[in-house]
């Protein structure tokens, strides 16, 4: 029963002690969050573009409910289109705010941020008044044999020596004291009482120590540290003596050459303090290529959503010259190779529409796993969306090539990097040559002891001890710092000719940018004359087909041409688009809202 009991207790115990750390763990979790969410509120107001809403809390899965469902299959969709009825229909706005939130490699990136912000957090943490606490406790058992004389055996030790004093006090005869003497030592070696006894004697102790202190880094580079002990030790058995004593000790450590100055002090804060901020711009750069990328996934997948509507359209145009010419051939006004000709060219026209199916059920799965879906969600775009594209004026940017540049060196965030990493190389040499000075450091310390009994209140400051010294290397090995202030030199020759390189590769991504958005306008446009002729051609054979005048190569030919010109079509309006978005996100003016979506550059001239 006891020992249930004891059991009983321990899981108690073990209990209550998981249930604090876990506390414990959670407290720490929220601590760093509260800081490193302070830090990136605090540099985001220096980043254009920046959100102010951030976290990294993920929100599980996408909760879809109220959105529309699509409610009636698509004719050109087949047997596919009758497994989306029931589908999550979504709007470009609803995609782009889908993927913000679920994006797994946006969620990657902005824990590159957090990280970031975590590590600024260490290195301010070290200008901080660093406190340490410790305490250590000993118990001690130990056992060792004691040899000593009895009572008894010390009192026949000294007896001739008490017999001879006896009998000089009373007058006995020498000879007389000397038999008593002799008698008793005699008496005491027969009995064995003059030989000492061995004890095993039980010692037990108690002993601890206990300490706090705090130690600040100033940025000039003096260390200050300050400690406050206490030992104590008691016998617990035996003597029970204790022993405990108290001291406070302090001690001041200034650079006066290699180490000294606020600048290389500070080197790791102010790096840090400059990679977080680094890691901010990255991010607010890469949510400009995030919705561009989805924005252009969206698309993609409604032009292959548009190319089945178009191939299904050419499929049915070829079934139908079939039948016409089925009719012909059996009328015996058209030749049977001429009829075979069609029949092939409608099965080619079949194939390629289920072709054209696959490839849009493909794209939309790959647009599934872009937005953080899983590729069995019911899901299927808004159609309308292209069919507004489609009708919209497209728009041409009103700058030149090269105004567009100097507003791109200006505006680019990555460029802003680029130049402040070659801010930094230069200090590093600074402080690399700050490494090749001999070390000269100031020293101070001193040390109070308790006096009487171990109470701190005790400390005898009129007995204390203090010291002032020098400490000096003169650094006659200063290989590795030799290396390290050439690789600082190296380093800042390799940060200019990369910034260097990036003007050169912003420039040359914004002229491309720009010759890709002048060739989609002109394709746009030819694709727009495209259509028509070849919906005349179309039109065309079909008159020439009830006449009994038209050759199937011909036919099968200007439906082909019809069908390409189409899809030709919509993939223009989709790459001016896509090239509208990457010309403004070239030049760095593309500014992300907090759901993804773009706010429109309204300064463009019409075509």
């Amino acid at each position: 029963m006891r020992t249930c009991t004891c059991v009983r207790d321990i899981s108690i115990l073990l209990s209550a002690l998981m249930a604090f750390w876990g506390c414990s763990t959670a407290h720490y979790r929220q601590s760093a969050d509260r800081e490193a969410y302070g830090i990136i509120r605090q540099k985001t107001p220096n980043v254009p573009g920046m959100t102010p809403e951030f976290s990294i809390e993920t929100q599980g899965a996408p909760d879809l409910a109220g959105l529309p469902a699509l409610d009636k299959a698509d004719e050109f969709m087949g047997d596919e289109g009758k497994r989306e009825i029931g589908s999550t229909v979504l709007t470009l706005e609803q995609a782009l705010s889908i993927a913000v939130k679920n994006s797994r490699e946006y969620q990657s990136q902005k824990e590159a941020v957090y990280l970031s912000a975590l590590n600024l957090s260490l290195a301010r943490h070290q200008f901080a008044p660093i406190f340490s606490g410790t305490a250590s406790g000993t118990y001690r058992r130990t056992t060792r044999d004691l040899t000593q004389f009895s009572d008894a055996a010390a009192i026949f030790n000294r007896s001739p020596e008490l017999a001879q004093g006896i009998g000089t006090l009373v007058g006995t005869p020498g000879d007389l004291l000397s038999s008593y003497a002799q008698l008793i030592t005699s008496a005491s070696r027969l009995t064995g009482l003059d030989q000492p006894q061995a004890h095993v004697v039980d010692d037990r102790s108690l002993s601890g120590q206990t300490g706090i202190g705090v130690g600040v880094l100033l940025s000039g580079g003096a260390q200050i540290a300050v400690d406050l002990t206490s030992n104590f030790l008691r016998f617990l058995t035996g003597d029970p003596r204790v022993s405990a004593t108290s001291a406070l000790v302090s001690s001041i450590r200034q650079p006066l050459l290699r180490g000294a100055g606020s600048k290389v002090v500070k080197e790791t804060l102010t790096q840090s303090e400059r990679d977080c901020l680094y890691q901010l711009r990255a991010f607010a750069r890469y949510r400009q290529e995030f919705t561009v990328n989805i924005a252009s996934a969206f698309y993609r997948v409604l032009q292959n959503h548009d190319a089945v509507r178009n191939n299904w359209a050419g499929y049915k145009a070829q079934e139908r010259a079939v039948e016409r010419q089925r009719a012909l051939s059996q009328a015996g006004r058209l030749k049977k190779s001429e009829l075979g000709r069609t029949e092939q060219a409608e099965l080619d026209a079949k194939d390629a529409w289920n072709n054209s199916i696959r490839v849009y059920k493909e794209a939309l799965d790959q647009f599934k796993i872009q937005l953080g879906l899983s590729t069995d969600a019911q899901v299927a775009l808004a159609s309308s969306e292209l069919d507004e594209l489609m009708l919209k004026e497209l728009a041409v940017p009103a700058v030149t090539s090269e105004d567009a540049i100097q507003v791109a060196l200006k505006a680019r965030l990555d460029l802003y990097t680029s130049r402040d990493q070659k801010d930094d190389a230069d200090r590093k040499v600074t402080v690399a040559a700050n490494g090749l000075k001999p070390q000269l450091d100031v020293l101070v310390n001193g040390q109070v002891t308790s006096s009487g009994a171990d109470n701190l209140s005790n400390l005898d400051f009129e007995r204390s001890q203090w010291g002032v010294g020098l400490d000096a290397d003169l650094g006659l090995d200063r290989k590795q710092e030799r290396n390290t202030y050439r690789a600082a030199l190296i380093a800042l020759d390799r940060a200019t000719r990369a910034l260097s390189l990036s003007e050169d590769n912003t420039k040359l991504q914004v002229r491309a940018a720009y010759r890709d958005l002048e060739q989609a306008q002109r394709s746009f446009e030819i694709r727009q004359l495209g259509v028509k002729l070849n919906q005349g051609r179309v039109e065309e054979q079909d008159l020439l087909s009830q006449a009994g005048r038209a050759t199937a190569l011909d036919q099968i030919d200007a439906q082909n041409a019809l069908i390409s010109s189409r899809n030709a079509l919509t993939a223009a309006v989709v790459d001016h688009t896509i090239a509208r978005l990457r010309f403004w996100s070239s030049m760095g003016i593309l500014y992300i809202k907090d759901n993804g979506q773009w706010e429109e550059v309204t300064d463009d001239k019409r075509s």
